[in-house]
């Protein structure tokens, strides 16, 4: 028998709500969705736009320390953020964060959402 270890770990929505209503945390939101899922929502507080299908090749953009930097993925459900867990994982990242149920779950529990700025004003937490 095989058993896999992983060096991320599933959060809930109840758990980041209060992280980032809190905010002492230093972790790096990431939101691993689409651009146009992106436009449509996203959780207040994300920092940057990478979806799972680039993050091997944007991870530089993240400026986080493998080492030390905590790192909190989501996605709609949960799938292509476990996806994204796992690239951060094989890059090295030690402190990775799943959100379960992903910005579904977070929607569902009535908790705060965000739209992007129109064209010309840009949000200074998204890249």
């Amino acid at each position: 028998m095989m058993m896999l270890l992983l060096s991320w770990s599933w959060i809930t929505p109840e758990w980041l709500y209060n992280y980032i209503k809190e905010g002492k945390g230093k972790a790096i939101i990431v939101d691993v969705r689409t651009p146009q899922e992106h436009a449509m929502g996203y959780i207040p507080g994300t920092h940057i736009l990478i979806p799972h299908n680039q993050l091997a090749q944007r991870i530089a953009e993240l400026k986080a320390d493998p080492e030390k930097d905590t790192i909190i993925v989501y996605c709609r459900s949960g799938n292509r953020s476990t996806y994204a867990a796992r690239i951060l994982e094989a890059k090295g990242f030690k402190h990775v964060l799943n959100l379960k149920g992903g910005f579904r779950a977070w929607r569902a529990m009535g908790l705060p959402s965000e739209r992007p700025k129109p064209e010309g004003k840009k949000n200074p937490n998204i890249q």
